[in-house]
């Protein structure tokens, strides 16, 4: 889950909402780039973070009982979710499958040679992605082109949500496109944003994700803080992004 810090309490936007951001960030991109097979493009993005699904089996709070942040949990490589939510999307559709292995390899190659288990994952996924890749009829560039539109949509989903963009007219580079051009977002003295260069199909576009507002700051244990989530108030942030 996302956490962000309040005056108040923290704001905790669940992975499968941001997720659920990015495809709809993705679904806007002009259609002139639009690569085959786009609408399962659209639910890989969709489906890109959902190792949620196994939410009562993991870890929510710090050790001083604040929400833990995605970027704050350590790797459990005894367990690694990933692998069961690309099987889940292999019965769903190889181009799905592949897509959400591709990014996994994005996310965990860097941690190589940390632990045999993740190398083991790791191994699995690069044979996997060729295997696909060949079955689906695919070139590796074909693969980057399309993955490089999930990548970006995760990004800009990440920023958004964790309030990262910068004000007052200053750009934050978001991921380059499939063109390898970087694309940035940059917000105006009025609060709208806009993106250079642009990419959307359209002059504007709005877009929100549902947010759960909590007031306690520490949490006695796991059963507290899943009654609280239950329990919070839920807003929609929402942002404007004009041409």
């Amino acid at each position: 889950m996302i956490v962000n810090s309040l005056d108040d309490g923290w704001e905790v936007i669940y992975q499968r909402s941001h997720a659920n951001l990015a495809a709809m960030l993705v679904a806007n991109w002009r259609s002139a780039d639009h690569p085959k097979r786009w609408t399962e493009l659209i639910i890989a993005t969709a489906q890109h973070d959902d190792q949620e699904m196994f939410w009562d089996k993991s870890r929510h709070l710090t050790e001083l009982g604040a929400p833990l942040d995605f970027t704050q949990a350590d790797l459990d490589t005894s367990r690694i979710e990933a692998r069961a939510v690309i099987d889940n999307a292999y019965r769903q559709g190889l181009w799905i499958a592949l897509l959400i292995s591709r990014h996994n390899s994005f996310l965990y190659e860097p941690k190589r040679g940390q632990d045999t288990e993740l190398d083991k994952f790791l191994d699995e996924q690069a044979e996997n992605q060729k295997a696909w890749r060949k079955s689906l009829g695919l070139t590796k560039d074909e693969l980057e082109r399309a993955y490089a539109l999930l990548g970006w949509g995760d990004r800009l989903s990440l920023i958004l949500c964790r309030r990262e963009v910068p004000e007052r007219d200053r750009f934050i580079d978001i991921s380059p496109g499939p063109d390898k051009t970087m694309i940035r977002v940059g917000q105006r003295e009025d609060g709208t944003l806009t993106l250079d260069p642009w990419v959307f199909e359209v002059d504007q576009a709005t877009f929100s994700v549902e947010a759960r507002l909590l007031r306690q700051l520490q949490f006695k244990d796991e059963a507290e803080f899943l009654a609280a989530m239950d329990a919070a108030e839920i807003q929609q942030r929402e942002w404007h992004f004009r041409r």
